[in-house]
């Protein structure tokens, strides 16, 4: 029987990893599939100007790990997405990006 393939990770190349333009990639990718869901959600449920505000945010945070947010640009997003005494709870940004298409 054959010996496989031994592979032991070397934490210190985690950063470069994360930094690389695949990751980056990857990660803009995911936030672009959710785009589109969550303006179709918006559109249908808030307003069509609300659905304009929605777009992907691209960001390397302090310690140096790549981050795509898909956000709602707008003042009363947070109002939406959680609701407050005045504003029903919409949940359009988490119902988009835990949707899956099959």
């Amino acid at each position: 029987m054959g010996r496989g393939i031994r592979f032991e990770f070397d934490p210190t190349c985690l950063p470069e990893v994360m930094r690389s333009e695949q990751v980056r990639a990857a990660l803009r990718a995911t936030a672009d599939e959710i785009v589109p869901r969550a303006r179709a959600l918006a559109r249908a449920e808030i307003s069509e100007e609300f659905a304009d505000s929605i777009t992907v945010s691209e960001e390397i945070r302090p310690r140096g790990r790549p981050t795509a947010k898909v956000l709602a640009d707008r003042e009363d997003a947070a109002a939406h997405e959680y609701g407050t005494s005045s504003t029903e709870r919409r949940r359009v940004l988490g119902r988009a990006a835990h949707t899956r298409e099959t």
